[in-house]
């Protein structure tokens, strides 16, 4: 019994030993896909400078989180499965698309592209950088591309003077269009219980 608890033990070891290993190298590949993001590009392509108090909104919408400080995960499955980072991955996915489409091949590889790129923007970029460039160039619908157009355009104010509410319904556009369109009537109930919902968070 001794010496069959020994072989599974053996055998448990050299299991978490393979694991560690391939985990070591999966890491390595990723670090391998990363595009160092430049600054400057994200800040040239940025024209609005949310307030405090919109990021926070931004947060609890995209990030589900009242953190918007991107928070930088040691181990990479957090960053795989966590949507409390959303914002960096967002930035990641919108920068390759701007500025490096032509370098991702297929779509399994801009996965791994997007992944790798996101954790090097939580280490290296500014957090609100990122959520100003998103809402400089985030697509609104009908109202073109950019927070600056769409608040005008959905509430005919400066995105400055934009109410919670009324900025909470803007973020909520870019998480699902279809689903909290502003201009369908018909999704009003909806829309307007989750704005509720989101505005009860900010308000604790």
């Amino acid at each position: 019994m001794k010496r069959f608890l020994k072989v599974i033990g053996v055998c448990f070891t050299i299991l978490l030993s393979l694991i560690f290993i391939l985990y070591l190298c999966l890491c390595v590949y990723i670090k391998s896909k990363e595009i160092k993001v430049d600054k400057n590009k994200l800040l040239g392509a940025t024209d609005v400078l949310l307030s405090d108090r919109q990021i926070l909104i931004a947060s609890l919408v995209l990030n589900e989180s009242s953190h918007p400080e991107f928070r930088n995960y040691f181990f990479l499955i957090c960053d795989s499965f966590s949507f409390e980072n959303e914002v960096a991955m967002l930035t990641a996915s919108s920068y390759i698309g701007k500025y490096e489409e032509n370098r991702i091949m297929n779509s399994i590889d801009r996965q791994f592209v997007e992944l790798a790129t996101k954790r090097y923007i939580m280490k290296h970029i500014d957090y609100r950088i990122c959520y100003n460039y998103l809402f400089s160039n985030f697509y609104f619908g009908a109202s073109g591309f950019g927070l600056i157009d769409a608040a005008g355009f959905y509430y005919k104010k400066d995105y400055k003077d934009l109410r919670d509410k009324e900025f909470i319904s803007l973020c909520l556009f870019l998480i699902n269009p279809t689903y909290y369109n502003i201009l369908d009537e018909s999704k009003a109930n909806r829309r307007n219980k989750k704005i509720e919902e989101i505005y009860s968070k900010l308000e604790r």
